[in-house]
């Protein structure tokens, strides 16, 4: 409980659980018998949950792909955007490898999980609200976002980026569930992920304890209590990797030859020509000085003048082409 969460940084990886009880005695394999929570819906044509149900049984896990269902008819917010991914081998070495590749969150494989998650957690919310069982419940208060006001702006990070800076920070309910304006669902609990977060195996301990007949080991207040703590670690744990993360993408970008030029999106602009950007190959937000003419949702050319991961400075400069 007092790390709260398993810790992904680009030099290295600090499970929550030991490693190899994470990655052995509690991993699903594929073909082999594993102990897990099974939560099965029976979904409207409209996507609405009809029945849901749970099961923690010794299983034998069988991949198989459904058909992505959609949220957004019932009153979801797309705000997927583009995210960075750095590997650094060997970072105790004067020059380390760094590996990077940016992750598309509206990529169709990518939708596809981040459904199936989410419909786990509405499941598992419901199952709890109809069983009197105290669960973490996360909700976002935001649900009377005017879409229509960002109608103008280009689908995609443009918009998202715009909705993202608006939203309100989500809540927690320990009673029952809260509505999640974003997801455009009633109640949501994270589940699906026990072994890399505390907050879903308290989720578990509540859930598996009910299914075998047992009083839960924890009361509402209780989980407010842990929570609270477990929170103010995540945050920390945050921060940390966030740093970690621009450190390295700026190093990354020190090293690259300084004729590379980069793919820029603009998202908004921030003062006159001062434009935040979206370097595309690299998923990272920047600023830099665009030209006159140049509009929300253009793309434009920028190179690095300067990169100091250290110092946490950089510095773009857009490539004007000559007419």
């Amino acid at each position: 409980m007092k790390r709260g969460t398993s810790v992904f940084l680009p030099t290295a990886t600090y499970p929550m659980f030991p490693e190899r009880l994470a990655m052995e005695g509690m991993s699903l394999k594929q073909g082999k018998l594993c102990k897990a929570v099974t939560v099965s819906v029976v979904l409207h044509s409209d996507g609405r949950v009809v029945m849901e149900s749970l099961e923690y049984m010794e299983m034998c896990l069988n991949l198989q792909f459904l058909s992505p269902l959609s949220e957004y008819s019932l009153g979801a917010i797309d705000t997927s955007t583009l995210e960075t991914r750095i590997k650094v081998e060997n970072p105790d070495d004067p020059e380390p490898s760094i590996n990077l590749y940016v992750e598309n969150q509206a990529d169709p494989a990518m939708r596809l999980v981040t459904e199936m998650m989410i419909l786990c957690g509405e499941a598992i919310a419901t199952y709890a609200y109809s069983n009197n069982l105290s669960l973490p419940f996360r909700g976002q208060p935001q649900s009377d976002i005017d879409l229509s006001a960002f109608a103008h702006l280009p689908e995609g990070p443009v918009r998202s980026s715009a909705i993202v800076k608006i939203m309100r920070a989500a809540e927690m309910d320990f009673r029952k569930p809260i509505r999640h304006g974003i997801l455009g669902i009633p109640g949501y609990v994270q589940f699906t992920s026990p072994i890399r977060r505390y907050m879903d195996l308290l989720a578990h301990y509540q859930v598996k304890a009910f299914l075998r007949g047992h009083s839960p080991p924890f009361s509402a207040g209780q989980l407010e209590g842990m929570a609270s703590l477990i929170n103010m670690n995540i945050r920390i744990v945050k921060r940390v990797c966030s740093s970690s993360l621009r450190y390295w993408i700026l190093e990354y970008l020190r090293r690259q030859p300084k004729e590379r030029r980069f793919r820029a999106l603009i998202l908004r602009f921030i003062k006159d020509r001062i434009a935040a950007l979206l370097l595309v190959e690299i998923g990272m937000q920047a600023s830099a000085w665009v030209s006159v003419g140049v509009q929300i949702g253009d793309e434009v050319e920028v190179q690095v003048e300067e990169a100091h991961p250290r110092d946490d400075v950089l510095s773009l400069k857009e490539v004007v082409h000559a007419v």
